[in-house]
């Protein structure tokens, strides 16, 4: 039988600085974005986490829902109040390459980041991010980066999505109080190096990038450009690049791009 979070388990063990310290616990709820979205701004604090057992109404990316069993996974949101309105993109795949480090250390396979916000492991999704923002005018007044992580759940049920758990490729069960403490202790690390610009999160994303340093096709939206890309890599804006055949860089900057490995044909002879 599955438990409940265990909170001051979680609190006990927490060694970030002042991510997740003010934490938020509710058993069930629609999405723990938009919770967090309708908050008044002096109800909602810089690093504030929440966390619910059963997400009803989880979102990805195109809208598509995100199923989870309750009390099986890590569905959250952290709640930043950044002072630099630039750079979103960045962040988002710094969070994605902050989890997967955690990942990385119970999971034999490499765990790999999908342009811009998808964990995988395997050909198949493991997690995702969801990151909105919240303007007053010109200025961000808060982000909003939601996290779906299947932990325990062995029986997937995800729409339009190949999908696996982490319990699933270790044959182990796990601790949520304690992965959720060491992915929000490595987010908070990278947070702060995305604040100062640090090249260093480049290297950390490159290594994890699925198609990086290869040539591959890009879809946007739903459709399939004709041309040949070789992907090297995100700048320090999140920008995607992307060397064409022509020997120049094209910039990508939204989410809609896709990048479609290119299998190769050559046999050996």
């Amino acid at each position: 039988m599955s438990n409940p979070f265990h909170v001051d388990e979680f609190k006990n063990n927490s060694h970030t600085e002042w991510l997740g310290r003010e934490f938020i616990y509710l058993k069930e709820i629609e999405s723990t974005n938009s919770y967090l979205k309708k908050l008044p701004a002096d109800q909602l604090s810089h690093g504030t986490v929440l966390l619910t057992d059963n997400q009803t109404s989880g979102r990805g990316q195109y809208e598509k829902r995100w199923i989870s069993d309750p009390y099986k996974n890590l569905t959250f949101t952290v709640a930043l109040k950044p002072e630099i309105n630039s750079s979103l993109t960045l962040l988002t795949l710094a969070c994605a390459a902050a989890v997967s480090d955690v990942l990385q250390r119970y999971c034999r396979e490499p765990i790999r980041i999908k342009w811009p916000n998808d964990i995988f492991v395997a050909g198949k999704k493991m997690g995702g991010i969801l990151t909105e923002s919240v303007f007053m005018g010109s200025r961000i007044e808060r982000v909003l980066i939601g996290i779906g992580i299947n932990i325990n759940q062995t029986e997937i049920q995800l729409d339009s999505y190949n999908s696996c758990s982490l319990a699933d490729l270790s044959q182990s069960k796990f601790t949520r109080e304690g992965l959720l403490n060491e992915c929000l202790k490595e987010i908070e690390i990278m947070y702060d190096h995305w604040l100062q610009l640090d090249p260093a999160i480049i290297k950390s994303i490159h290594s994890r990038l699925i198609g990086y340093g290869e040539w591959v096709k890009l879809q946007v939206y739903d459709e399939l450009l004709p041309y040949t890309y070789k992907c090297i890599g995100v700048n320090i804006k999140g920008e995607l690049l992307m060397l064409n055949e022509q020997l120049d860089v094209d910039k990508f900057s939204y989410e809609q791009v896709r990048i479609v490995p290119i299998k190769s044909t050559l046999q050996k002879v």
